[in-house]
């Protein structure tokens, strides 16, 4: 009788044996990778984005509540 479990993603036979190797050559590739990214320039435009949202929050918000201040000051 074959049972499988239900603890990952992919669920496997109990009876089989994992393969460790590919996670070790998956692991490595993923290393390597990291390794080749320029992080500096992954921070900076992350950096840019959040810089133009919250750029954008401030004109979406000015542009909310400024007719508020006009009615106000106009009374």
């Amino acid at each position: 009788m074959q049972t499988t479990t239900s603890i990952s993603t992919l669920p496997m036979a109990m009876n089989e044996n994992s393969t460790g190797s590919l996670n070790r050559e998956v692991f490595g590739a993923m290393m390597c990778r990291a390794r080749k990214t320029d992080w500096d320039g992954v921070i900076a435009k992350i950096d840019k984005w959040i810089s133009s949202a919250g750029a954008v929050a401030l004109t979406l918000s000015v542009l909310y509540f400024v007719p508020i201040f006009v009615s106000m000051l106009l009374r």
